[in-house]
């Protein structure tokens, strides 16, 4: 778990979960939720689902009319429309845009790691420095 210097609330929305079976990674964002085998697929849940809540926040169509197509079994039967351009183009932002934060953030934690190591070394040194002071010096 991160610490606070690097929290967000990207933790909140991608989280995994350690199970006996393997990892498993939650997408959680806008009141739905997807578990995922693959980091990668719940990279594209999380888009998926912020892409979709700014489209209809926004009032853009996300998809295509529903067609009726003839059907040679069944008849007559409703196909469901492909996502729009826009939708699939503001998508694979998203799904970047997500993973340069994550990439900026596991910098952050590196970072912190080797500031966290820097800051025990020298209070290590400080105290042993405090320790051997002779006395009379201030």
């Amino acid at each position: 778990m991160p610490d606070n210097r690097t929290a967000s609330a990207i933790d909140m929305a991608l989280q995994k979960h350690h199970t006996p079976v393997g990892n498993l990674f939650v997408a959680i964002r806008h009141g739905r939720m997807k578990r995922c085998f693959s980091r990668d697929t719940a990279i594209r849940y999380l888009a998926f689902f912020m892409t979709t809540h700014a489209f209809e926040v926004s009032g853009f169509r996300c998809r295509h009319p529903d067609v009726k197509v003839c059907h040679p079994e069944h008849g007559e039967v409703w196909q469901r429309g492909g996502v729009t351009k826009e939708y699939h183009l503001a998508h694979q932002r998203c799904v970047r845009r997500l993973r340069r934060i994550l990439a900026r953030k596991r910098e952050m934690e590196k970072w912190c790691e080797k500031w966290d190591a820097m800051h025990d070394r020298y209070v290590k040194e400080m105290n042993t420095l405090k320790s051997s002071k002779p006395e009379g010096i201030q």
